[in-house]
């Protein structure tokens, strides 16, 4: 064996390989003798996993037979192994293909299940556990919710509702509580009770202090009308104890905000020294008021996730069923008390050698199971070794629980550990690459960062901190390159049409008519989405062959996408498959067991009446009495509603779900075409996989049913998804069709003060509105502050993964908007000012950037592989 690998951290921009780095030191370790089952790579995805170890064996095998010598000159290139010959790679094939089933090349959660096995009794895990999918964890938590809410008589659940809502009684009990434990409970579940009593309320002003504000307020005159009746209301406000309103104030807000003997202006007036005393009096009362309400919501929020985990957790421990999040939560606590060493000898050897992939998307609760492994590899008295590679440029699942920053804490907290950047792209063409870096490298350029600076001196800003972390994101942004020169390729960002949009004639910038009329959003989004549509069937015919991604930001655009492409005639699957109701035919069958479920709801015996099933079921009305009695027709429907559902009941009863559906398919099958019935045949292996654990209800099936997403076997030259399940994939054409959206997704509803990225937080606040923040403490005020740009710069990320996703081609389509929108922070403003675009962007079908070769797939011969 030669000497141990050194720790290493490798930062690796899109496309430049960090796959084969990591399958690279793996097989330095195995050449140089590492037992196999001392290995340990994990990684986020059962396919990333498969890819790896598919990898590491075709590597070996192609360098064990090639006979020119190449594959193994390429191996030792690869593992940096100078003297490797192709006799021992026949002896590492021959030695893995033996231990392939101890080489733990894993998914975290597939790592986690295993430690969790391993440790079940310490875990306090059931006999028998397993593991939820997405479809069955939604079901048990809103049944928890159920129980809760169930458990709590009227006048508390009132309390505790309004308590949610800063007073504000709630429409839907059950959707106002799912919001909140969906939002904090993943971080929440690490807090100690007391994390949500920490927020201070300032003592109010006396009463009397009050009213001689009031006072003065009223006997004030600033010189002008709007000003000085704007006091005269603040005074109002006072004395009704209007303190919501006087909370957002301008006036209010301004004086609070204002530094201690600074001059305040308000309509171009400066406010006389008495009435900013005036004011500051009040505005102590807001803090004390906006903060006590805070304070309620908050310690409410930490009582019903509370109260939540226990039934959430009772009713798992009865289907004796856990989800990936609750092992992590779990094992995290275990692990600070159990040694790596210990672990090893309940595993099948112990851990040396931790190799861990896209590790800018780890949660701290996942972290702090595998800190610890990572920290005994770096040992100076060990054998082991330590690699890990990431990139915080794509780390988009902060929704999910993953902090990049702790991506960057590893270099702080292991002993000894390189780092290494690689920017060299080996998957884009030139265009795309030098389109990046204009792109990230010049996001400064928008209007509205001008005035950014550091948010340390107005920690209640928010666009500044938002300012702060675009400016910050392209000053780190590395140059990218490409390391294939001779790709050919194109980018475009364009406008769709508007409403009146024509040709203008002999107009070589492509400028088109602006539209006379106003219109809706939802007329202006379906016009967009039509002409996405036939663009992306233009390409699909121009380049027979060449894979097309179509990226969105949601799934209903990919939902609405889908249809508008199938019914185009495009050939389109979506990314992880889709729902079986993609299929007629399966829509039909849940029709007819909604209909059973719901015999009174007509929707699903209209559906059943009007289609094949019709017959089988009696299902159809009896024709209309001569007369033309409308209530003996209803009584006809409604009499063949109920016997259609009671048959498909009795049908379930007697035969189960599987055995209903089986039943229900061959009556539609004959009608069918192949598509429908392949649908059909997945809808029955679904259902027979569910039998064991299924609900009392048939709505539940049919729930599930609609939500879990089943793959053709084929994909389609067009796949459209969302960008976020577009990582880890490329396309020789990428299509964003939605761009023009607000830039940054809704801010959390609890937000954490943590000491670090890693860290369980120690204190939890209810989200307030940004113009509110100048009220709370300052640590509090820089915790929301950093979760503002926190989420700016993940939504960069994210329009950084979306566009590195092509090989090719970009082609990036936004909607004609007003001037006045390029100055707000939108991705498609962001680009325009990035890229120096001049075009007007009011016009349709308008260029306001172009480069490459618009006709590369003719000249480009070189396909992927």
């Amino acid at each position: 064996m030669t000497g141990r690998p050194e720790p290493l951290l490798i930062r690796a921009s899109a496309g430049t390989g960090k796959t084969y780095q990591l399958t690279g030191r793996l097989l330095k370790l195995l050449s140089d003798g590492v037992a196999v089952e001392s290995i340990l790579a994990t990684t986020f995805t059962r396919k990333a996993a498969g890819e790896i170890l598919t990898r590491v064996l075709m590597t070996l095998a192609e360098a064990a037979t090639d006979e020119s010598g190449q594959k193994i000159a390429d191996l030792r290139n690869q593992t940096g192994v100078s003297g490797l010959t192709r006799e021992q790679a026949v002896d590492l094939v021959q030695r893995l293909l033996r231990d392939v089933h101890r080489l733990r090349i894993l998914t975290l959660d597939s790592l986690f299940s295993q430690l969790a096995r391993t440790f079940g009794n310490e875990l306090g895990l059931p006999p028998g556990w397993r593991l939820t999918d997405e479809v069955e964890e939604m079901w048990v938590r809103e049944r928890a919710i159920d129980r809760l809410l169930d458990g709590l008589e009227t006048d508390k659940l009132m309390t505790l509702l309004a308590m949610l809502g800063k007073g504000d009684t709630k429409r839907s009990v059950r959707r106002e509580m799912l919001a909140v434990v969906n939002d904090g409970y993943a971080e929440a579940r690490a807090c100690v009770a007391a994390a949500w009593q920490t927020l201070t309320v300032p003592a109010a002003p006396a009463p009397e202090q009050l009213a001689a504000a009031a006072g003065v307020l009223q006997a004030t005159r600033m010189g002008h009308k709007s000003a000085d009746q704007q006091l005269a209301k603040i005074a109002d406000r006072v004395e009704r104890s209007a303190w919501d309103e006087l909370v957002s104030h301008s006036l209010v807000s301004l004086v609070n905000r204002a530094a201690i003997g600074q001059p305040v202006e308000y309509y171009r007036k400066p406010v006389p020294p008495d009435a900013l005393a005036a004011l500051a009096t009040i505005a102590e009362r807001c803090a004390t008021h906006l903060r006590s309400l805070l304070r309620l919501q908050t310690e409410a929020t930490g009582e019903v996730i509370a109260s939540y985990e226990s039934e959430l957790m009772g009713l798992k421990r009865s289907l004796r069923a856990l989800a990936f999040d609750d092992l992590a939560h779990r094992l995290s606590g275990l692990f600070s008390i159990v040694s790596p060493t210990g672990a090893g000898r309940r595993l099948d050897g112990v851990i040396d050698h931790v190799l861990l992939d896209e590790f800018q998307d780890t949660s701290p609760a996942q972290w702090s199971v595998l800190k610890p492994l990572a920290l005994a590899s770096v040992r100076t008295d060990g054998d082991g070794s330590f690699f890990c590679v990431g990139d915080t440029k794509q780390a988009i699942y902060g929704w999910r629980g993953g902090v990049a920053g702790i991506f960057d804490t590893v270099a702080d907290e292991l002993s000894g550990i390189r780092q290494v950047s690689q920017d060299e792209s080996y998957r884009s063409s030139p265009v795309i690459t030098d389109t990046v870096n204009r792109i990230f490298q010049n996001l400064g350029r928008h209007p509205t960062l001008g005035s950014g600076g550091d948010p340390v001196d107005s920690p209640h800003d928010r666009p500044r901190y938002e300012a702060w972390a675009i400016a910050n994101f392209a000053d780190s942004f590395p140059i990218h390159t490409s390391a294939k020169k001779a790709l050919q390729g194109q980018i475009t960002l364009a406008t769709s049409p508007t409403a009146n949009s024509e040709p203008a004639g002999g107009d070589s910038t492509g400028s088109r008519r602006r539209p006379q009329a106003t219109e809706d959003s939802q007329t202006k989004s379906a016009r967009h989405f039509g002409y996405v549509t036939r663009r992306i069937a233009e390409l699909a015919e121009q380049m027979p062959g060449r894979s097309i991604g179509v990226l969105t930001r949601t799934n209903r655009t990919v939902a609405w996408l889908i249809h508008l492409l199938r019914r185009a005639g495009v050939d389109v699957s979506q990314e992880g498959g889709n729902p079986l109701t993609d299929s007629p035919a399966v829509d039909l069958v849940l029709s007819a067991l909604m209909m059973a479920e719901h015999p009174g709801d007509r929707r699903w015996w209209f559906h059943v009446a009007h289609s094949p099933l019709a017959e089988w079921l009696e299902a159809q009305p009896r024709p209309t009495s001569p007369d033309g009695n409308d209530s003996a027709t209803d009584d006809s429907a409604g009499t063949a509603a109920r016997h259609a559902a009671a048959k498909v009941r009795r049908l379930v009863e007697d035969e189960g779900i599987a055995g209903a559906v089986i039943e229900i398919a061959d009556r539609i099958a004959p009608v069918c075409d192949a598509g429908d019935c392949l649908r059909l045949r997945q809808l029955v292996s679904l259902t027979q996989s569910y039998e064991p654990y299924r609900q009392p209800r048939l709505r539940e099936f049919v729930e599930m049913i609609r939500v879990k997403r089943v793959e053709r076997p084929r994909p389609a030259q067009v796949r459209v998804m969302t960008v976020h399940q577009a990582k880890g994939l490329e396309f020789d054409v990428v299509v964003l069709p939605e761009i023009s959206g607000t830039l940054t997704r809704q801010a959390r509803q609890t937000i954490a003060m943590k000491r670090d990225a890693a860290a369980v937080p120690e204190a939890m606040l209810r989200y307030t509105a940004a113009e509110t923040w100048h009220y709370l403490p300052e640590e509090w005020q820089r915790a929301f502050g950093e979760h503002a740009a926190g989420l700016v710069t993940e939504s960069l990320c994210l329009l950084y993964v979306a566009i590195t996703r092509a090989r090719h081609a970009l082609h990036m389509i936004v909607q004609p908007a007003e001037k006045k929108a390029l100055d707000t922070k939108t991705p498609a403003s962001l680009l325009y000012h990035a890229l120096e675009c001049s075009t007007d962007p009011t016009v349709g079908e308008a260029i306001w950037y172009e480069s490459g070769n618009p006709r590369w797939y003719e000249t480009d011969r070189q396909r992927p592989t």
